[in-house]
């Protein structure tokens, strides 16, 4: 089960083996990516760093925002399309202490409702945890954030769903 999990997340994300070559981002307040819907065509879209990461499908764990090398693997990956899930593409990159610094205070500053028309995925705020960030994988972190985090993560969507 562990495996088919990974396999689908690794498919849902669009992130394959993560190229952590890739360059550093110069500019975080404009960014180039494509959205990408099962039934409607790619949309081109011109962005800042914060609103990307709120409209990578599971960018973070159960609501959860990665640590700088878990947030490079996906942004080195350059997303994909999400094949019948929803998916977000980029060039590959990566960012350094200092833009990862500025970027989580800006998501735990933020409030998610700012995002509204801007980002997919704002409905629940990101919140942090660095209990996990000794793990190194991308889809170990994942997994062993969302045992902690699942069943809050579902009641904040729920709220979300009920207008609350």
């Amino acid at each position: 089960m562990k495996k088919f999990t990974v396999v689908l997340l690794m498919i849902i994300a669009g992130c394959s083996d993560s190229k952590m070559d890739a360059p550093l981002l110069k500019d975080m307040t404009s960014i180039n990516y494509t959205r990408h819907e099962f039934y409607h065509p790619p949309e081109d879209v011109n962005g800042d760093l914060l609103t990307l990461v709120y409209d990578i499908p599971y960018f973070g764990a159960c609501g959860v925002f990665p640590p700088l090398h878990i947030a490079n693997q996906t942004f080195s990956s350059g997303g994909g399309d999400g094949g019948m899930s929803p998916g977000a593409s980029w060039n590959p990159f990566t960012i350094n202490q200092n833009q990862y610094d500025i970027l989580l205070n800006q998501v735990l500053e933020t409030p998610a409702s700012e995002l509204e028309g801007k980002s997919r995925f704002n409905f629940v705020k990101f919140i942090r945890d660095n209990s996990f960030d000794n793990i190194q994988d991308q889809f170990d972190w994942l997994e062993a954030v969302c045992v902690k985090h699942r069943e809050r993560y579902r009641l904040e969507n729920e709220k979300y769903q009920k207008g609350v």
